[in-house]
């Protein structure tokens, strides 16, 4: 067993912490340390389940909070009354993107393929959509005087409604 010196007391590993803080207590004199002792205690003890818990093979830590501090706020808090929810988040996840390794170039360039594909697939549809009507009916919606006159009325607006354009 190993002992181990502290103002000329000594102590084993075993020992329990408020212990520890007991004989540095009797070691300290003056009054503005001896009140910075008893803080850091208190501060110890309170949170001394967390800090054996460290120790646990098992143990899976948190950092949110200092996540928080460092990745979120550099880039939000400069001006946070400009920043929209919507905008808010996007830049969260950006930000967290990047502290996770991720490019962002990579991540734009994923982003724009797949508004690529989502665009390619709605004008198939359109395109689909619109020979179904040329197919269905003799009359195409395209050469209807009514339409092409730029003219608003009841008739115009409901024709523009079935065309599926």
């Amino acid at each position: 067993m190993q002992l181990y010196l502290i103002h000329g007391v000594a102590f084993t590993l075993s020992i329990h912490a408020n212990d520890l803080f007991e004989v540095i207590l009797d070691c300290t004199k003056i009054k503005t340390k001896r009140e910075a002792v008893i803080e850091a205690r208190r501060y110890i003890m309170n949170n001394w389940e967390g800090i054996r818990n460290q120790y646990n093979p098992d143990y899976i830590g948190c950092s949110a909070e200092g996540h928080v501090s460092h990745i979120l706020s550099d880039r939000l808090s400069s001006r946070p009354m400009g920043w929209s929810r919507t905008g808010a988040d996007q830049m969260a996840r950006l930000r967290v993107h990047r502290k996770n390794g991720g490019k962002v170039y990579d991540l734009m360039k994923l982003k724009k393929q797949a508004e690529a594909k989502e665009s390619r697939i709605k004008k198939l549809d359109k395109r689909v959509v619109k020979k179904k009507l040329n197919v269905s009916t003799n009359e195409t919606l395209d050469n209807l005087e009514i339409l092409n006159i730029g003219k608003r009325s009841i008739i115009s607006e409901f024709l523009k409604s079935i065309r599926g354009a």
